[in-house]
């Protein structure tokens, strides 16, 4: 068995700030968001996918509408590094872990079962997330972004790539996942799929992870009773 985590969400309390920094930088482009739709425009989509994304919001806006479809795409790959870096430094001041997941990385270890993360963030961030909140020791090695392959999440390449690296069939690997996207890559991949849903998971996620084919837990406490 090979259990893969995905990181913001998953393991890190990192979304919210993630989006927050988001709805920041976007406003002075006149594109007004709340986090709630950050969520559902952004959430566990490749940096191609989010790329293209800004482009198609800044579409319909002045100036930017009059611009040439791959001018606009110029400017949302700039505009996403300046988002990614904000973001970083956000997260400087401060990320926690998921409730829970400490012990279950714990479990893991003395159980000896195999772990690893596989992340559509860049390894920068991972790195700079894992270590914040204190679980940058659990991934010492096993660490894989959407940088490593062709394709990110919803793609199965990431989850694909993992399972090859660390020599376990994927029919033999669990995937921890809280967003659709990730989800998806992981059903395509073949593995066994757990959604992560707190309390304040909205109900579209839910379904959407159903739909997918996750079985879904509200605390990580309750893997250790399943794996």
């Amino acid at each position: 068995m090979l259990v893969i985590f995905d990181c913001d969400g998953v393991l890190v309390e990192t979304e919210t700030i993630g989006a927050q920094v988001l709805c920041d930088c976007l406003a002075p482009l006149g594109v007004h968001v709340s986090v709630k739709e950050v969520f559902a425009l952004f959430r566990g989509k490749s940096i191609s996918v989010c790329v293209q994304q800004v482009a198609a919001l800044i579409a319909d806006i002045e100036p930017y509408c009059s611009w040439p479809e791959v001018e606009r795409e110029d400017f949302a790959v700039d505009f996403w590094s300046k988002v990614q870096i904000e973001t970083l430094r956000a997260f400087e001041n401060g990320v926690a872990p998921i409730p829970e997941v400490e012990s279950l990385l714990q479990y893991l270890q003395n159980a000896h079962i195999p772990f690893c993360v596989a992340s559509n963030g860049k390894h920068e961030k991972m790195q700079l997330s894992l270590g914040q909140a204190g679980l940058a020791k659990y991934f010492p090695q096993y660490r894989f972004s959407a940088t490593d392959v062709a394709e990110g999440k919803p793609a199965p390449d990431l989850f694909l790539l993992a399972a090859k690296t660390m020599g376990v069939a994927p029919s033999e690997c669990v995937v921890i996942e809280d967003s659709p996207s990730g989800a998806r890559a992981a059903r395509l991949a073949g593995m066994k799929l757990y959604g992560y849903c707190p309390e304040q998971t909205d109900k579209h996620t839910r379904e959407q992870l159903l739909a997918e084919g996750a079985t879904l837990i509200s605390r990580m406490h309750e893997l250790q009773h399943k794996l």
